[in-house]
Formats: structure tokens, sequence, C-alpha cells
């Protein structure tokens, strides 16, 4: 793929179009030593452009390669404006559905979940719900929310094999609160963003003297905990 693809003169795929760029980021195959170049090159065409090309075949790769990459404040300003085709502009033409075109034309469908690939963003990076590919079906949750430009809390919940999971996040300048829940006989990692300069809570008291919660390591900006199953809400400043 990469010898038939990839320019080693420009490092970037072919023609340089979003799907070009994000397809082999999304499914590993841009070698290392060129994902942060095809990545850059990525964001920037998002950003000059300023909506999403990438299509059908391109854009479920287009927002995981930005969220696999730390870039999911990309994607939320992607998709929230209404000023250019996306979204916000089939909302703002008055489709009440999914349409098959980004600028909702009357000659495209009205009722249409080709481009619908956002909802995973919306679970799996924004509210941070995921499993462990080394435990199937939930067995073990990956929780890792990312929070994004100005919004202030999301929420998801997932009807999982083993049973109901749940997160909540709010932030309140640098207060940061991350609530999750996780069925019986599971368990989880959670990523509750924090400074390290400051503890995390859980509970009202230090996360790691709380029962069922143990301290794995530090990961940036992130304090990364292994939770039992029960409920838990997480205090930190962020």
């Amino acid at each position: 793929y990469n010898r038939e693809f990839f320019d080693p003169s420009s490092r970037i795929y072919r023609t340089g179009s979003q799907a070009s760029l994000a397809i082999p980021l999304a499914m590993g195959l841009a070698d290392e030593a060129n994902r942060e170049s095809v990545l850059g090159a990525l964001v920037r065409d998002v950003e000059q452009r300023g909506y999403a090309t990438a299509g059908d075949v391109g854009f479920r790769s287009l927002l995981l390669a930005l969220a696999q990459n730390g870039r999911s404040d990309v994607v939320y300003r992607l998709i929230n404006q209404d000023e250019k085709p996306g979204y916000g502009y089939q909302l703002k033409k008055g489709a009440t559905s999914l349409t098959e075109a980004w600028d909702a034309n009357l000659g495209s469908s009205h009722n249409h979940f080709m481009l619908g690939q956002v909802t995973e963003w919306f679970y799996q990076y924004l509210a941070g719900i995921a499993t462990d590919p080394a435990w199937p079906a939930f067995k073990e949750t990956v929780l890792r929310p990312q929070p994004v430009g100005d919004l202030t809390w999301a929420e998801a919940s997932y009807e999982s094999l083993r049973g109901p999971i749940a997160v909540r996040w709010e932030r309140h300048g640098e207060r940061f609160t991350l609530a999750a829940t996780i069925p019986a006989n599971t368990t989880a990692t959670v990523y509750v963003p924090s400074r390290g300069d400051t503890g995390v809570a859980e509970g009202g008291a230090d996360a790691a003297s709380r029962p069922g919660v143990t301290f794995v390591r530090r990961e940036g900006d992130r304090a990364v905990y292994r939770i039992e199953s029960g409920s838990y809400t997480f205090e930190s400043r962020w």
C-alpha cells in the first residue's frame, strides 16, 4: 500500500485528499515516521476548507484518523458549524433526518444514513466508551473521554452484553467531574483528565485510596485508574 500510494518527496498519500490521508492513518498503514506529516496535511486540509470532502468512502476514516491522534478538537469544529456543508448545515436547511448530500440539496435522498458515522465518535471519543480489544464484549471497558471546544458536559450510555455502561463528564472552569458506571463482573480502565500537580478525588477522598479503585499511571494529562464494577465519581483540576 505504501509503495503504491505514498509519495516520499511530499510525505503524503496520492492526491492529498482527505480520504487519501485519513484511510492509511485510521487503518494503521502509515509508517510511524510519516504519521505526523500525514496527520498535519489532513488537519490543514480540513481547517482550510472548513468542511469534510472524504465522502461515503472516507468519512469514517477521517473521524477516526483525527480522534485516534488526539485531534477531536478538529472533529468538533468540523461538525459544530452550520455555514458550510455538514450536519449543522443540514439542520439549517430544515432536515429532520440525515440527508444523502452534505448540502441537503433536494436532488438527493433526505432519509439516508450514509454519513452517520459521527455516532461512533460521539460514543467512543467524546463520551469515551470503548471495549478493550484484549477482552471482547466489554469484559474490560476503556473509559477515555475527549472533552473538546466549548462543551461543558457530555453523557452517554451503552447496553453492552454484560449490562449497561454509562459515562457523564462535566467541566466548570478548571474543575472536571467524571461519573462512570460499569456492570457486575467486569472491570474498566479510566482516563481522568487532570493536571499533574493536583490530585484526583473519588467520592470525596483520594481516588487511589477508595474501594475498587487502583491507580495505574499518569499518561500525559490523564491519570489512569483501574476500577471494579460499580459507580464512581472522579473529580480533578484540569
